[in-house]
Formats: C-alpha cells, structure tokens, sequence
C-alpha cells in the first residue's frame, strides 16, 4: 500500500510540474506575480523588506528596471525538487549512495525534460534551470537521509532502553 501511495504522489508531482511547465508565458507570469506578492506581504508582516522577493530587471531591454517574480521561480524550482526526489527517495527499494544517486538522477532527468517542454508553450528554456532542479533534488536526498538516520537513531535509543 506504501508503495501505491508513493507512485500516486510522484505522479501527482510529475503532473505538477510538467503541467506549469505547459502553461503560457502570460500565465505563468500571472501565477509567480501573485505568488511573490503573497510571499512580500508574509515577509513584510515578518518585519522584513516589503519586496524581500521581487527582482528588479530590464525586461524589454528598455534601460528601465522592472520588478519580475524571477526569485520566486527559482525557489519553486528547487522546492518541487526537493518534494519530488523525497518522494524517489522513499518508493525506490536500494540503499546507500546507490538510493541517493538514483533519486539525484530522477530529479535531474524530470528537470531536463521539464526545460525541454517549455520550448512547447513558448517560453524560455533554460540549462541554469536545470541545475536549479538538480540543486533541489540533491537537497531533497539529504532531507531524506537525514530524517531517516534520525528516525533510526530513535529507534535505536528505545531499543536501549
């Protein structure tokens, strides 16, 4: 049952993030806009920045800077991921380094794919992207391994007990 529910959530996953990669520029554009805006006003409640996450770029090439949801995008890079390659992580079977480089690879390989379909709905495809996933599925690795050694640990304390 573990498994079944493992498969279905990485699917799930799988359909997230290559459908928002099938979503137009525009669109897109729209859901990161109202993203970093809700993100701006948690930081600001915080007592941070009120634009902690807006970036400033020349968009059109036109000398004037604009704000873009461009940290936005990368952080929900690496945040889909991360929850993605835990998911790998925790389905597959094998252990070690061999477990941990598999799920690596998994996440590398969606995030390929995932640049590769967004060259269908008109956007930017970009090799820095690529490694923003890798980045998240390596953090997603040593979230697993960590919180595995530690539940171990535990186990292993009780046991002594």
């Amino acid at each position: 049952m573990r498994k079944r529910i493992l498969t279905i959530l990485i699917i799930g996953m799988l359909v997230f993030i290559w459908g928002n990669s099938l979503l137009s520029r525009e669109v897109s554009g729209r859901i990161s806009d109202s993203v970093m805006e809700v993100m701006n006003r948690g930081a600001a409640r915080l007592g941070l920045a009120e634009d902690t996450f807006t970036y400033m770029y020349d968009l059109d090439g036109d000398g004037t800077e604009e704000p873009t949801s461009h940290i936005v995008r990368k952080i929900a890079h690496v945040t889909e991921f991360l929850v993605f390659t835990v998911l790998v992580w925790l389905r597959l079977e094998s252990r070690g380094a061999r477990r941990a480089l598999t799920a690596i690879l998994c996440g590398a390989a969606v995030g390929g794919i995932d640049e590769v379909l967004q060259i269908f709905s008109h956007r930017g495809s970009l090799f820095s992207d690529v490694l923003y996933d890798s980045a998240g599925a390596a953090a997603g690795v040593l979230l697993a391994v960590l919180i595995h050694r530690l539940i171990q640990a535990q186990k292993k304390d009780r046991k002594a007990v």
